[in-house]
Parts: C-alpha cells; structure tokens; sequence
C-alpha cells in the first residue's frame, strides 16, 4: 500500500517543483489531487517553497522517497472523479522546457528527455512568474498561452489518457 501512495504522490509532486503554490493559489475549483512535498527537517520548507509533514515537528527521515517528491520531472496518476464515485480522472503533469507552443497546444520536454503536448482551451489557466521556480514567488500574474514562448521554463497539469488537455501552465519569466 505504502509503495500505491509514493509511486502516486511522486507524480503529483510534479506540479511542487514549478508551481503548486501558484496553482494552490491561483482559486482552481475542478477536480484534481493536492500534493505536498517532505522535508527532511521539521519546521523547514520543502523543495517548491512549500511547508511539508515535518513543518508540524513530525519528521521524516526514515521515509527518503517523500523528500525525491520535489525533484519529479513528471508523472501520471489516477483519482476518483469528485462528482462521479464510479469514475475516475487521468492526471498528467510535466516540468521543463517549452519545445513548442501555439493557441491551441503545449509541448515539454522534461530534463530526462520526455516530452508530453497538451490541448490548450479556453479553461486552461496560465500563471506567469519572474524569477527562478521553486523561490516561493506566489501564484503569480494570470496570462495567456500567448505569453508563454518557446524556450520558457514551465510546469503544466492537465488532464487526459492519451489525449491530453492542459488544465494549469505555469511559466517561469525574466531571470
């Protein structure tokens, strides 16, 4: 059971290293997981700006893959749909480079070479941020797939099996 709950949160921590913050911030209300990243010392921030299980003084040590969860380069995994209990919702999510962006998609290519394109649609949200990811800047300034250019350094969670639809982009802008 214990592996079931990493191999899952290890794909959800994708969104950590690049912008959970801005997607937990940004008033996103349609179906999805939350994920939190571990610390390997009580009371400090996780990998992503974000408190972990050890912020309450519960300390993590004797379980190393939770601390791995904020270096996920991307993932997949399954939840129950909120308003369907006999249905269940494919998540996808990505961290890396834009290889290609138009109106109407999204291709990443991750550090270890993987790439994943998403449907971009009038529902996807994108946040813009300035600085490096993971810095704890908030959620951001909202935007438009127009701003997000080829090149940028983006985290994407979306939605799908084999036809995946983009549901947040956040972008990494300015230096």
């Amino acid at each position: 059971m214990l592996k079931k709950i990493v191999v899952a949160a290890s794909a959800a921590a994708v969104v950590l290293g690049a912008g959970t913050a801005a997607l937990a911030t940004a008033g996103h209300s349609s179906p999805g997981p939350s994920a939190s990243a571990a610390s390997s010392a009580p009371g400090k921030a996780a990998p992503g700006g974000l408190a972990g299980p050890g912020a309450k003084g519960r300390g993590n040590g004797h379980r190393p893959e939770l601390r791995a969860l904020g270096r996920a380069l991307h993932g997949q995994w399954v939840t129950r749909d909120r308003d369907n209990a006999s249905a269940f919702v494919t998540h996808n999510a990505i961290r890396g480079e834009v290889t290609a962006v138009s109106a109407g998609s999204i291709t990443v290519k991750a550090q270890d070479g993987f790439s994943q394109t998403y449907a971009v649609t009038d529902a996807t949200k994108v946040r813009l941020r300035k600085g490096k990811p993971g810095k704890g800047q908030g959620a951001g300034a909202a935007g438009s797939i127009a701003d997000v250019h080829t090149g940028d350094k983006v985290a994407v969670a979306g939605t799908g099996a084999t036809s995946l639809t983009a549901q947040h982009i956040v972008a990494v802008t300015g230096k």
